[in-house]
């Protein structure tokens, strides 16, 4: 027969057992963070990763947009520890559900959704993360400060003196110019080419540039009446042009100089003008554009309204031109016909050398819509994580 423990004795040997290990789980707030930051470092890896392969360079715009993420973490410790239920501890929710196995509870295994039951928090706080650095404004620099370009600085200077409307170039020799210069303008792809006018003075229209547009506009708007064509100023027209090229850095510069008379106006010499061309080592080919010193001018029109010619005395000076062209460098034409002047164009292009001109401009392309994007799939996963799996009780 067993013989019967007393009841003190059993009493004392359930309070020597040991009592149940109790796991400590980190903090909702730490593992959160904690998740948040790990997050975070694999969205920063995978879009440093992602510039870097590409070669981009990239500012931020407005950096002091990043000053939002640590007051949005004051804005959240305030809630936290001042905006709290009747009864609860600062930090500490009123919410709670008592079970009468805690410990049980404490140390059952932890499944996959147990371990993620703050990534909808984190994600939200990925999301607030994302959404600074989009307010920040960051760029990718499509250039660097000098974009380099294969081509030449021209310069085209147009002779607009009254003798330009003379009829021997159809239909004058004004619009005849104008539609050859049109041509080899739409021509250029890489070429700062510029446009000066001059008749009794000269005048810069458009400076050296890559906007053919505009210069087209230009060019199309020329006309006779647009300044004083009661003389020719060739060397103001020449000087004006090798102004506009003064501080050209393209190895290549030229003037293309088309006139029709002789230098009867302004207050440069143009052999003085030539050598300083020579002095900038510019090129200048100039073309002498008629028939003769003879051409047939519209007087007017008779009664049947066609018009009526005619014939005035132009002073012309090939040789001025010829000497300025091989001073130069570069080569004399005359253009009796408007064949032969899209020939002397032509020909003028094909001597032209190659090099490399500095166009400044920075142009910048904008990051922050794939940021905000991926700012908003986080916040939609949180809340589809918060309404299904992940739903926490109560």
């Amino acid at each position: 027969m067993t013989p019967r423990t007393p009841l003190g004795a059993s009493v004392r040997r359930a309070q020597q057992k040991p009592p149940r290990k109790v796991i400590r789980r980190m903090s909702p707030v730490l593992s959160t963070a904690l998740l948040a930051a790990i997050l975070v470092a694999l969205l920063a890896v995978v879009a440093f990763g992602w510039v870097w392969a590409q070669g981009w360079q990239v500012q931020l715009k407005w950096p002091l947009a990043l000053l939002s993420l640590p007051l949005a973490g004051l804005v959240w410790v305030g809630a936290r520890f001042l905006y709290r239920p009747l009864g609860a501890s600062p930090g500490e929710s009123a919410a709670r559900l008592y079970v009468s196995q805690g410990a049980a509870l404490a140390s059952a295994p932890r499944t996959l959704a147990t371990r993620l039951v703050q990534l909808p928090a984190a994600l939200r706080v990925v999301a607030i993360v994302l959404v600074a650095v989009a307010l920040a404004r960051p760029q990718r620099i499509d250039a660097p400060d000098e974009l380099e370009l294969s081509g030449i600085d021209i310069v085209l200077s147009i002779d607009l003196s009254g003798s330009m409307r003379a009829a021997d170039l159809q239909p004058t020799r004004i619009q005849a110019a104008k539609d050859v210069v049109a041509e080899f303008i739409r021509r250029r792809r890489s070429d700062r080419i510029g446009l000066v006018v001059f008749g009794r003075e000269a005048y810069t229209v458009v400076p050296p540039t890559l906007d053919y547009t505009v210069l087209q506009r230009m060019v199309d708007q020329l006309s006779l009446e647009l300044i004083d064509g009661g003389g020719t100023a060739i060397g103001d027209g020449l000087g004006t042009a090798l102004n506009r090229l003064r501080r050209s850095d393209a190895r290549s510069k030229v003037v293309v100089l088309l006139t029709d008379g002789a230098n009867n106006a302004g207050h440069v010499d143009p052999r003085e003008a030539a050598q300083l061309a020579v002095a900038l080592r510019c090129k200048v080919y100039t073309i002498l554009v008629g028939q003769s010193d003879e051409a047939p001018v519209q007087a007017g029109v008779d009664l049947r309204g066609q018009p009526v010619f005619q014939t005035q005395h132009f002073p012309v000076d090939p040789a001025l031109l010829e000497e300025i062209a091989r001073l130069t460098g570069a080569e004399f034409f005359r253009a009796a016909d408007r064949a032969t002047l899209e020939r002397s164009f032509h020909r003028i292009l094909d001597q032209l050398e190659r090099s490399k001109i500095a166009d400044a401009g920075v142009r910048y392309g904008e990051l922050y819509s794939p940021i905000a994007i991926a700012a908003l799939l986080a916040l939609v996963l949180e809340a589809m994580l918060s309404a299904t799996r992940l739903r926490r009780f109560p």
